[in-house]
């Protein structure tokens, strides 16, 4: 019987030795600046609110959104594919599910050598994905929800304010994101939907000015002074509206009316602030706080980010799956034309068999 043959690693073991022993020097290091920034910080500015636990507001309609991605390399080119999907939750039960259409990034096979580089392919992909978030966030609000929550960030400084780089397919992505998020915020102020970004992995430095560091990440700062049901700013810092920020004078003008605000809360003791990013409200923030810290899971997460999460997750082992069931449903056609012809789509390193 056939056996697959087992994977042998031929990485030199004085460059794994050498690696590691980098990868020890650096991490032991961190802490030690962690400390010096600490030592700058002015902690009585660091007065945060509390979030209770009684009286909490439950919204009778919620709305959550969120994306996936994930690419395959083949001797061809990249192969992307990126998904959105929409849930609509009332009393902890999903009563309704918007489902963008999958796209493959890119969406001609001709256009499959486009991207030289995995970054390109990567950067184009981010785009798209958070895009199709935003636009299903938009067909989400004909359900009419109390509540519409955003898995990432509300006002995207990637989307608004990042200048594009000279890949055409790259602009018109980014054109797509930006045209996505406008369009949320613009339909939400018609309304009386509140909108609210989750952030889980914020990498933001917005209270540097406030807090007098400038090289560490807010949550991480914060992690030293805010304990559980604790968030800070209070009240939410608003974004700024202005030139300095968002180049485009109709985004400037788009903050204006909308006001974002953002603030982080400490929903577990063992894990980071997450952030929190305000867009149109009806509700006030504090009611909003009280219900995400109420319906935490064990990750710190919200029960209904966690199930969006879970249905739109694109993993490598399932694009894979995907991608080989295809194949193999089309490769009769392939070996009608010769062998050759499977060569450009079959993945860079190895076969499928």
């Amino acid at each position: 019987m056939f056996r697959a043959e087992e994977e042998v690693s031929y990485v030199s073991s004085e460059l794994v030795a050498k690696v590691r022993e980098k990868l020890v020097e650096f991490l032991s290091r961190v802490p030690e600046v962690s400390s010096r920034e600490e030592e700058k910080v002015n902690y009585n500015k660091v007065k945060g609110g509390f979030v209770g636990e009684s009286s909490v507001w439950v919204p009778g309609k919620i709305a959550v959104v969120d994306g996936g991605s994930n690419i395959i390399s083949l001797n061809a080119g990249f192969l992307g594919i990126v998904a959105s999907l929409g849930i609509v939750v009332e009393e902890n039960r999903v009563v309704g599910r918007v489902v963008a259409e999958p796209e493959i990034v890119p969406s001609n096979p001709e256009e499959l050598g486009l991207y030289e580089t995995l970054d390109q392919i990567v950067s184009v992909l981010d785009k798209i994905r958070e895009a199709k978030v935003f636009e299903t966030a938009i067909n989400l609000l004909k359900w009419n929800p109390e509540l519409l929550i955003i898995d990432g960030p509300l006002i995207p400084y990637g989307a608004l304010a990042k200048v594009a780089t000279e890949l055409r397919i790259e602009k018109v992505a980014l054109k797509r994101y930006r045209d996505a998020v406008v369009g949320l915020h613009r339909e939400s102020l018609k309304t009386k939907t509140s909108v609210i970004g989750f952030v889980k992995r914020p990498r933001s430095k917005y209270l540097r000015g406030i807090l007098g560091f400038k090289d560490i990440y807010d949550h991480v700062i914060l992690s030293a002074t805010l304990r559980e049901r604790e968030y800070y700013p209070n009240p939410p810092m608003e974004v700024p509206a202005s030139p300095e920020w968002f180049h485009e004078l109709d985004i400037v003008r788009l903050v204006r009316e909308v006001k974002p605000k953002f603030t982080f809360i400490r929903m577990n003791k063992s894990l980071p602030p997450f952030r929190v990013d305000f867009g149109h409200l009806t509700r006030d923030y504090s009611e909003i706080l009280n219900y995400l810290y109420s319906t935490r899971t064990r990750d710190g997460i919200p029960y209904v980010i966690m199930k969006a999460d879970e249905e739109v997750k694109i993993t490598r082992k399932l694009i894979r799956e995907l991608y080989e069931d295809a194949l193999h449903s089309c490769i009769v056609k392939y070996f009608e034309k010769g062998f050759h012809t499977l060569i450009p789509v079959l993945p860079e390193y190895g076969g499928v068999w």
